[in-house]
């Protein structure tokens, strides 16, 4: 199964994963349509493919503009969602029906359409919670801790039932802490846009002891792009992951070894975080791998990519806004 002339939909096309998605499935020739309501992607991320590939404005919410567009796809990857844990505890129902009735309105349209159409779900390792032991195997208990966590498992029961009862081709990505260029947020960003703007003190949220597994980009894409080319794996859930854990405290002193800032910045760390951050992150990654995948990018590589990256790309956008 290739991607080569293969009619692809990205939900969410203008974000972090999905334009990084849709460059590299671009460049394997495959008829891209983006769809975005752009309320958090960026038309920044697409511009060095925008005047090749179809790009709608339009809202997950709403069935009669997700129909539009899924018709006569051969892949669907549905990307689109509030992806803030915050933000989902701030206004749940935002959350949920973005994430929650934006899936069901996908697989309904996927469905009133009789296609046969792939749909590739990009769930999260928020729908675990926190669990007692590590590494999280698919298999774990599922407990999210926040609306976030909760509506992505919603999306992801959802595609299972499709799958079971109408016969639609479902796949379940569970990714874990994705990072790398076009990455405007969370915890890799946040670190090096304070220290751009005062490398003498350095906050950062929480006790510095929460774990997490960070897989960059790239990988991350490979490993559903192999997934969904893979019919064995139609209707399985997997871990987007790498399978090691870093603490907070570890990334803090690696982005200031990079940096060249080990002597030179003080962290004080708040000892405090928002409601639903989980402690402790690290995928098991035993079935990706039965299935051939394994990361390539290293954290310090990864993040040396990352901070060049911001330095270049992003400071330019700022300087032109």
């Amino acid at each position: 199964m290739s991607f080569t002339d293969s009619n692809v939909l990205v939900t969410g096309g203008a974000g972090f994963i999905g334009a990084n998605l849709a460059k590299i499935l671009f460049e394997k020739r495959a008829k891209i349509t983006i769809f975005d309501d752009f309320s958090s992607g960026s038309m920044l991320n697409l511009k060095e493919i925008k005047n090749y590939v179809t790009i709608v404005r339009g809202d997950v919410r709403d069935f009669e503009s997700v129909k539009k567009v899924v018709a006569n796809q051969d892949f669907v990857f549905h990307m689109a969602a509030n992806a803030s844990v915050p933000n989902s505890i701030e206004n749940p129902s935002y959350d949920f029906k973005v994430n929650a009735l934006g899936t069901l309105n996908v697989l309904k349209a996927l469905l009133d359409l009789d296609s046969d159409a792939l749909l590739v779900f990009a769930s999260s390792a928020g729908v675990y919670g926190e669990q007692s032991s590590t590494p999280i195997s698919e298999k774990s208990s599922l407990k999210p801790l926040s609306p976030y966590g909760a509506s992505k498992l919603t999306g992801e029961i959802l595609c299972q039932t499709f799958c079971n009862v109408y016969g639609l081709r479902t796949l379940r990505l569970r990714y874990f802490n994705v990072y790398g260029p076009l990455q405007r947020k969370y915890v890799m960003f946040d670190l090096v846009n304070k220290l751009r703007k005062r490398q003498d003190i350095l906050e950062v949220l929480g006790t510095g002891n929460q774990i997490r597994d960070f897989i960059y980009i790239s990988d991350a894409i490979d490993a559903a792009l192999l997934l969904a080319k893979t019919p064995s794996a139609f209707g399985e859930v997997f871990n987007i992951g790498t399978g090691t854990g870093i603490t907070i405290r570890e990334l803090v002193n690696l982005i200031l070894s990079v940096l060249g800032l080990e002597c030179k910045t003080k962290v004080l760390y708040t000892n405090k975080s928002w409601e639903g951050d989980v402690q402790k992150f690290i995928a098991g990654v035993k079935k990706m791998k039965e299935y051939g995948f394994q990361h390539k990018v290293d954290l310090k590589t990864g993040l040396v990519h990352f901070i060049d990256w911001y330095n270049t790309s992003y400071l330019q956008e700022q300087r032109n806004i």
